[in-house]
């Protein structure tokens, strides 16, 4: 089993402890990097993500937990060991520069080597060798002032793999740039990342440049609230079994990177619900529905809601569609809510598993026009207890439902497959979990 190159347990950061001015910077931070992997933390300006990385860096010392680097348990180097640990495991490019203004482009980036033994001659060779990949070799004699910034950023990625560390931190490296400049920089991260297989940690507000990650972990108050996984990159870590997981909502998210949970689900199963719609009306229909999976409208509240005419603050849906898009909404939450219920000890109770499968079969063939042979029933429940485990994504489970017979699939037709898949992604959510629960009287 590979082991992670980054541990994080328990992490919290508190400013000022026991102060007035007390301040939680990270709260109870839990996650794995593994080696090569490209990981970015995104969020807000005041989220915590810098903290994160500082703390991981070993610049900020955290409140409680643990932070294991490279097999180093942070907390347990002195001093010198620190030192040398910063300069043999880790390269470390910042927002601001933090270029020597007084001495040379080549003596800024060959700083990092003051403590090596080779030879001057040496040292110097290899430092133009890393600016001519980067395409500053020209600059060496220039001071830093006399460079632009996307050029100064470049120097300051040189002086961080001169060393050649395993590990790369990099906070807000394109935050001064202009976009020209900034892209030049990303794409030099990325090949550090592919060609040099180099462990990237990159903090960031700007989704642009969330593609290039393998994972993207959402950072909000100082916690962790959503990690997504990029479908585009090869995953370098092995997959755990987590039941339960909806990728589909985390490929969602790649979408509204900004929203928070709840916000995001409602939107989602508002898009299930209503389908490609207006703006305006799918924006008001995700009113609503929040509300219902808040508890605040009954189910028969929200129904007359999306009936009403538009001019008249509804959705203004036709009376059948209302029915419809309220019928289902109902089943929907029901659905997830008896799921997550009864296999909330998941996945010791399989008595619970099979007759939950059972239920699921039921309400997905409940508008099925078509008959099934005792084969397929099989195959059909044998789809869905491997995508409850986990064990099918949701594309693997469409793709499952799709194939023939001959081919071990269901036999279902496409359009089936890919609706029997949208819904079991529905249920999957967890509405009542959401930072908005839904009150348990109104809620189904």
């Amino acid at each position: 089993m590979r082991e992670p190159i980054i541990s994080i347990e328990n992490v919290s950061v508190t400013y000022n402890a026991g102060s007035s001015a007390s301040t939680l910077a990270l709260s109870n931070i839990n996650l794995e990097i593994y080696p090569e992997e490209y990981i970015i933390f995104f969020g807000p300006s005041g989220c915590g993500k810098s903290t994160l990385l500082y703390t991981m860096a070993g610049l900020e010392v955290p409140s409680q937990g643990s932070v294991v680097v490279n097999n180093t348990k942070l907390d347990a180097l002195d001093s010198d060991a620190m030192v040398n640990f910063h300069r043999t495991t880790l390269g470390m490019v910042f927002q601001a520069f933090y270029l020597i203004p007084s001495i040379s482009v080549l003596d800024n980036v060959l700083l990092p080597q003051m403590f090596q033994r080779a030879p001057t001659e040496e040292r110097r060779a290899l430092a133009l060798k890393i600016m001519k990949r980067f395409d500053i070799e020209n600059l060496a004699e220039h001071l830093p002032n006399e460079l632009s910034g996307g050029q100064q950023q470049r120097v300051a990625l040189c002086r961080s793999v001169i060393n050649n560390p395993s590990i790369l931190f990099a906070d807000e490296p394109v935050g001064n740039l202009d976009s020209q400049a900034s892209e030049k920089v990303m794409e030099l991260l990325y090949e550090l990342n592919t060609r040099d297989k180099k462990t990237i940690v990159l903090v960031t507000h700007d989704s642009r440049y969330l593609h290039y990650a393998h994972r993207v972990f959402y950072i909000k108050d100082g916690q962790v609230i959503r990690e997504v996984t990029n479908s585009e990159r090869q995953q370098l870590r092995e997959e755990k079994m987590r039941p339960f997981i909806p990728h589909a909502l985390t490929e969602f998210a790649k979408y509204y990177p900004h929203l928070e949970e709840g916000a995001l689900k409602v939107k989602y199963l508002s898009h299930y619900l209503l389908g490609v719609a207006e703006e305006r009306l799918q924006e008001r229909l995700e009113n609503f529905v929040r509300q219902r999976v808040d508890g605040k409208l009954t189910a028969s509240e929200f129904e007359q809601r999306v009936d009403l005419a538009y001019r008249e603050g509804g959705v203004g849906l036709y009376e059948q569609t209302a029915k419809r898009v309220a019928s289902t909404l109902e089943s929907v939450l029901a659905e997830s809510s008896v799921l997550h219920l009864k296999l909330e000890k998941f996945p010791e109770q399989y008595e619970l598993l099979a007759e939950q499968i059972t239920e699921l079969r039921g309400r997905l063939l409940n508008d099925y026009e078509g008959h099934l042979t005792e084969v397929q029933l099989q195959r059909l429940d044998a789809a869905i207890k491997a995508r409850l485990e986990g064990s099918l994504d949701h594309r693997q489970f469409k793709e499952a439902l799709d194939k023939s017979l001959h081919e071990g699939g269901v036999g279902l037709h496409y359009q089936t497959a890919q609706e029997f898949g949208k819904r079991i992604e529905v249920y999957l959510i967890n509405y009542a979990a959401s930072e908005v629960a839904s009150s348990p009287e109104k809620s189904v």
